[in-house]
C-alpha cells in the first residue's frame, strides 16, 4: 500500500485555497509543468477553465475517470454520471465545509437561537453532572 493517495492526475477533484476563486471546488483537467495545472469547474462549480499554481489548491479523495485536456462538456457529463461532487459533500471534509458556510450565513437572529440553545444544552449537562457527582 503506497503512502500517498492523492496525487495531480487529470480527474482529481480539487477545492481552492485562496485567490479569487477560494473556498470553490474545481477538477484539475491537464499538468502544464511541474507548478501549474489546468482546472475546470464544468459550468457546475462556478471555476472557469484557467491555469492555476499547484500550491493554490488542495487535493482531495475523489477524483474522476477522464482523459487528458477533456472539454468542458465533456467534464460536465461525466460528472453528471459519477457525481463525485455529493462523494465529497459527503465525506467529513465537505460537512465541515457546508456547515462552515451555514454558520456564515447565519442572521443575527439565528445565532441568537443557536446560543439559546447552547445554553439549554450546557445546562443540562452540567445537572447531569452534578447528579452523577452525588
Amino acid at each position: 500500500m503506497g503512502l500517498f493517495t492523492r496525487y495531480y492526475q487529470p480527474g482529481r477533484l480539487c477545492v481552492v485555497q485562496y485567490g479569487p476563486d477560494a473556498g470553490k471546488l474545481c477538477f484539475v483537467v491537464d499538468i502544464i509543468n511541474q507548478t501549474r495545472v489546468l482546472v475546470d469547474g464544468a459550468g457546475v462549480t462556478g471555476v472557469k477553465r484557467q491555469s492555476m499554481p499547484v500550491r493554490r489548491i488542495a487535493l482531495t479523495d475523489q477524483y474522476l475517470k477522464i482523459p487528458r485536456s477533456v472539454r468542458s462538456a465533456t467534464l460536465k457529463k461525466a460528472l453528471e454520471k459519477d457525481d463525485v461532487i455529493a462523494k465529497f459533500n459527503q465525506s467529513s471534509w465537505g460537512k465541515r465545509r457546508l456547515a462552515k458556510e451555514q454558520r456564515a450565513n447565519m442572521s443575527d437572529f439565528d445565532r441568537f437561537k443557536l446560543m439559546v440553545i447552547l445554553k439549554q444544552r450546557r445546562k443540562v449537562m452540567q445537572q447531569k453532572l452534578k447528579s452523577l457527582k452525588k
